[in-house]
């Protein structure tokens, strides 16, 4: 009975935490069946009317949500593993909600190029935002004490671990936050205890993380 009450709430909380509006950041997520291309080695949304040059942007719903991208023929051409990408300074960018990571894409000789961004760059791209790490939660309780202050706190999750965090959620019953289209960000408005778990398990391989926020 305990463990179904429990079960419940976790539900509840999730579900009140998936209906609230979903922050954005500030760079926009580049639109299902948008045009992208390469010129003098940048990335851009500026196609030429003309240019057949270009690669265009699809979602499966159905199978994955990863970011399939595709040429003027119709052909594909790669996938980018991830399911948020934007254009930063001529740079491709793409965000993992199952892994937490950043990763920047080079296109060269028809081959699509993977390098993972570092928390500096990261911290470079989201200045006002605070990166913690997982790796900076203690090895014994799965905890990380941050210190909020009297203003909102922005932070940033960043995983530099090799788990994957596909079906984890932040709920919590006394701090409050708010949630971002980009799983690992929280904008976090009042003190407490947020808990990010997957559902109700917590074992080795998919432990509850807490963040103390005093």
């Amino acid at each position: 009975m305990k463990k179904v009450l429990i079960l419940s709430l976790i539900f509840l909380l999730c579900s009140a935490i998936e209906a609230k509006e979903l922050k954005q950041i500030e760079y926009e997520n580049i639109k299902n069946n948008k045009k992208i291309t390469i010129i003098n080695n940048n990335w851009t949304m500026n196609v030429p009317r003309k240019d057949k040059n270009y690669f265009v942007k699809k979602t499966p719903s159905e199978i994955t949500t990863y970011s399939n991208f595709y040429n003027s023929d119709d052909e594909f051409k790669f996938s980018t593993g991830t399911d948020y990408e934007f254009i930063n300074k001529g740079q491709l960018i793409g965000y993992s909600n199952n892994d937490l990571k950043f990763y920047e894409y080079e296109y060269v000789n028809e081959s699509l190029y993977q390098r993972e961004l570092t928390e500096g760059e990261v911290q470079d791209l989201f200045p006002e935002y605070k990166v913690f790490k997982i790796s900076d939660f203690s090895d014994t309780t799965n905890s990380l004490k941050i210190k909020k202050g009297k203003k909102d706190l922005k932070i940033i999750l960043l995983n530099d671990t090799d788990a994957s965090y596909y079906n984890y959620w932040f709920f919590t019953n006394n701090a409050e936050f708010e949630p971002y289209e980009l799983k690992g960000f929280l904008n976090i408005t009042k003190k407490g205890l947020i808990q990010f778990s997957r559902n109700d398990d917590n074992y080795e391989r998919n432990a509850w993380y807490v963040l103390l926020i005093r």
